[in-house]
Order: C-alpha cells, then sequence, then structure tokens
C-alpha cells in the first residue's frame, strides 16, 4: 500500500481508494514517530523512516516514511500554492507486506539446516572413513597381532603400510616379535643344554650320594667291628678251650659221652653266638642304594640296631632304659636303613657320653592321627601319645642321652655335610647328614633338643604312608655339598 498525505493527515492518494480524502489517525505507529511531541519533527533520522509492525491478524509488515519537503522548485512554480516557509507539504508513505518475505526466509533457513546437517552428515561420514582406514583398521591389526604374541605365536607380523607413527609401531612390532622369538629360541636351547647337564649332574650326585651312604655304613662298621672283635673273643676262648679239654680227654681215652655232649653243647652255643653277632654285621654291610619300602614293625628295627651297639655300650658302661611301646602300628619304610639311621644315632649318643655314668633312652610311641603337631611346651621326654597329622598315623622314636648336649650354633649346623666336632678321631661327618636324608626320604621328620650339659634327644617320626602333597627332597640336595666338597 502506498498512501501520500498532506500535513493535516488528509489522505490525497492511495493504492486503496477508499482511503482517499480522508484523514489518518496521527496516533497509528506510520505517525507517532512525527507527532510524538506538541510540536511535530520536521525531519527524520533515517533508522526511524523504517517501521516494522504486526496487523490484527499478525501479518508482518515494512512500513517507511518519507516526507515530502518544499523545495524551491514547489514554492517558486506557478502551479502550487504553498508558502515558501512550509518546510514539509506531506508524507509519502509505503508499507509493503513481509509474508513471502518471511516465507523465503523460513525456506531458507530450513534448506540451510538442512545443507548443514547433509554437510556434517557428510564430512563425518568421511572422517569415518578416514579414521577407519587411517586409525582403526591399524589398530586392530596391531590388537590382533598383540593377542597372537600374547598366546604364545611369536610369528605373527602386521603388514606396514604407510609411514606415519603407526607404522612406525607396527615396525617396531614387528622388531620386537623378531627379537622375542630369536631370544625364546635362544633360551630353548640353553633350556635344553641345562636339562641335560642337570640330567648329567643328577647322575654323578646319586653316585655321591650312594658313596656316602656306603662310606658312612663303613665307617660305622669300623667302629662296630672293633668293638665286637673284643666280644667275640670270650665265645672263641671258651670253644678253643672245650675243644683243647675234648682232644685231651681223647687222646688219654678217658671221654666220658655225657661230659663229652656237654662240652660240644657248649661249642655248638659259642659258635652260634659268634655266627649271630657276625650275620648282623654282614646284614647291616650289605649295600643297598635304592629304598625298598615294605611295611615294617620299628621295634624290631630299635632291637636290631641295639643289638649292633650292645658291645660299645657294655664297654662304656652305659645304662640302658629302653622303653618298646607294644601296640605301634606298622609303617612303610626301608628297615636297613632306618637301622642305619638308629645305628648313627645310638653311637653318637655312647660317644656323647662319659663312661660309666652315661644314660641312654630309647622310646617308641604310637602316633594318633586327628590334628598338627603340637611341637611348643614338649619337654625332653614329650607326650606319652603325640599327635599325627590328620589321616595318617605312625610311629615315633626318642633317642636321648645325657652327655655333654650342644649349644645353639653347634645345633644348627650338626645336619651339615662334614661338620663334625669330634677332633682327632676319623669322623667324616655326615653321619647326620644321612640320618636326615634316610628321613627325609622316608617322608619323615626329625627333630633334636639339646642343651650344654643337658644332653640331646633326637626325635625320629615316621609314618604309614607320605603326607599327600608333599614330595621328599631328592638326595642329590644333601649330596650337592658332599660333591662341592670332595672336587
Amino acid at each position: 500500500r502506498i498512501r501520500i498525505y498532506n500535513e493535516q493527515g488528509r489522505i490525497s492518494f492511495s493504492t486503496d481508494e477508499h482511503e482517499v480524502g480522508t484523514f489518518v489517525n496521527k496516533k497509528v505507529e506510520a505517525c507517532v514517530s512525527c507527532h510524538a511531541q506538541e510540536q511535530p519533527l520536521t525531519r527524520l533520522n533515517r533508522p526511524d523512516r523504517l517501521r516494522i509492525f504486526r496487523s490484527e491478524k499478525g501479518e508482518r509488515f515494512a512500513g517507511l516514511i518519507n516526507p515530502i519537503e518544499n523545495e524551491p522548485s514547489c514554492w517558486k512554480a506557478a502551479c502550487h500554492a504553498h508558502p515558501a516557509a512550509q518546510q514539509v507539504l506531506g508524507v509519502l508513505d509505503v508499507t509493503v507486506p513481509l509474508g513471502s518475505l518471511d516465507e523465503t526466509i523460513e525456506q531458507g533457513a530450513r534448506l540451510m539446516a538442512g545443507d548443514t546437517v547433509i554437510g556434517i552428515g557428510a564430512v563425518s561420514l568421511l572422517a569415518g572413513v578416514l579414521t577407519w582406514l587411517v586409525v582403526q583398521k591399524p589398530v586392530r591389526r596391531l590388537v590382533r597381532a598383540t593377542r597372537r604374541v600374547a598366546a604364545g605365536d611369536l610369528d605373527a607380523k602386521i603388514p606396514v603400510e604407510s609411514r606415519d607413527e603407526l607404522g612406525v609401531l607396527a615396525q617396531s612390532f614387528n622388531q620386537m616379535t623378531e627379537d622375542l622369538r630369536h631370544a625364546r629360541d635362544e633360551v630353548s636351547e640353553w633350556t635344553r643344554q641345562l636339562e641335560t647337564r642337570v640330567e648329567e649332574k643328577t647322575e654323578e650326585l646319586k653316585k655321591v650320594h650312594r658313596q656316602m651312604l656306603h662310606a658312612e655304613r663303613m665307617t660305622s662298621i669300623g667302629k662296630l667291628a672293633a668293638i665286637v672283635a673284643h666280644e667275640i673273643n670270650n665265645p672263641l676262648a671258651g670253644i678253643h678251650t672245650y675243644a683243647r679239654l675234648l682232644m685231651k680227654q681223647a687222646d688219654q681215652g678217658a671221654l666220658d659221652p655225657a661230659r663229652a655232649r656237654e662240652n660240644l653243647g657248649m661249642i655248638a652255643s659259642e659258635s652260634a653266638r659268634c655266627g649271630e653277632i657276625v650275620k648282623g654285621l654282614l646284614q647291616f654291610s650289605r649295600p643297598n642304594g635304592r629304598i625298598e619300602m615294605q611295611p615294617s614293625d620299628v621295634n624290631e628295627a630299635v632291637r636290631h640296631s641295639l643289638r649292633l651297639v650292645e658291645h660299645k655300650i657294655a664297654l662304656m658302661a652305659v645304662k640302658t632304659r629302653v622303653d618298646l611301646a607294644p601296640d605301634l602300628p606298622l609303617v612303610v619304610c626301608d628297615p636297613q636303613q632306618v637301622v642305619q639311621a638308629l645305628v648313627a644315632l645310638l653311637i653318637n649318643a655312647c660317644e656323647a657320653m662319659t663312661p660309666g655314668e652315661g644314660v641312654l633312652e630309647v622310646t617308641t610311641h604310637p602316633l594318633e592321627g586327628g590334628g598338627p603337631f603340637e611341637r611348643e611346651g614338649r619337654g625332653p621326654s614329650g607326650p606319652a601319645r603325640p599327635p599325627a597329622p590328620p589321616g595318617r598315623t605312625g610311629v615315633e622314636i626318642r633317642v636321648r642321652d645325657n652327655g655333654t648336649g650342644m649349644d645353639a650354633e653347634t645345633k644348627a649346623r650338626i645336619f651339615e655335610p662334614f661338620f663334625t666336632t669330634k677332633e682327632g678321631e676319623k669322623s667324616l661327618g655326615v653321619g647326620l647328614t644321612v640320618v636326615m636324608n634316610i628321613v627325609t626320604r622316608h617322608g619323615g621328620e626329625i627333630e633334636v633338643d639339646a642343651a650344654p650339659g643337658e644332653g640331646t634327644t633326637f626325635t625320629l617320626r615316621l609314618f604309614d604312608r607320605p603326607a599327600a602333597g608333599v614330595a621328599a627332597p631328592p638326595p642329590e640336595a644333601v649330596a650337592a655339598g658332599i660333591q662341592e666338597r670332595t672336587t
């Protein structure tokens, strides 16, 4: 809509013919910018000429007010009757609906939003594709190769397709796996060589161990033989005497059959006695490189050991107190090795006591299953029936002497190979080492309770079967020190 009206507000021209000749309301938004004051403005600033408003229906409109000034061409012309003092002749008011413009702007905004979304999606898709190709795909290859290496496959390789950081990482990974593979091959070769050398050394140590057992057995036999030789002389002297007596009677022709039978019985008895002594020594000295496990009576092994050392006990005038429990269970062991261990302990006990004043105590007790060992507070003799580990039964053997005892330092080293306190005597210092080894190989236990001047008590525990899940240390561990010292 276009209107022209004079300074009084009378519409002279309008695109709406019904408005021509009418007056505009000076209070409407088109006139308020000039007529807000009592004296109308003759000029408007350029921003104030443009207005945007809404109709009663809510439609937006843009209005432009342009004053028609009384220029010289107007008041000098013959066709106009305007005085020269009049500055404004009227107003040109142009109103333009903004509906189509708003629709165009809204459509443009929608198009811009759509283009923005499409652009962002395209950029995201492109970025995703580039990320998958440049980052995710190489990283996934790296992860797969890492899992293969973690599973033990050191032949895993990553193809190097670029020179960026991931390419450098792939190259470093390939170099790392190559180095690991070489290192593994070297370690495998070293392990194979080490296993071969360990097998060789183990066999050597087994031989040394057998030699050690035999040497200790021979040492014990040597000590026993020196004592037994004197004891054998007594029955041999009796045999010799009765034999000469029979020969004399035969030469004189006064041989009494009854008296001769009696003399021959004495000779047979003394001969049998010598045979039993020699038989015990031979049985004790037989070589046995391996353990021959069988259910055995520990009391019988204790009696056999006491018979072997009874001559040393008699020579040293040692009193013996033997208390063997009658209800002992059978234990799985090698009886000959148990005898060897007991003989070593009995000889040590005799040599630790003063002749004529020593008291040697040997006792056995059954171990009843049901709970762990109660070692705290145990005295020299201990409880009558100490408990065994749950589910197992066994036997406890105690060898006690009232000799010189030992201090804490000596007690801590008595089971070391070649450690001995017997100066000036022919002792290898492996007796208690052999005892420890025999007990350990049987899955048993050994304890020592000693103090200076209060004697020594050795406690051996043997069971009906080895403890579950407990493997006895091999003899090579004990023989290792001997091999090193011998070398």
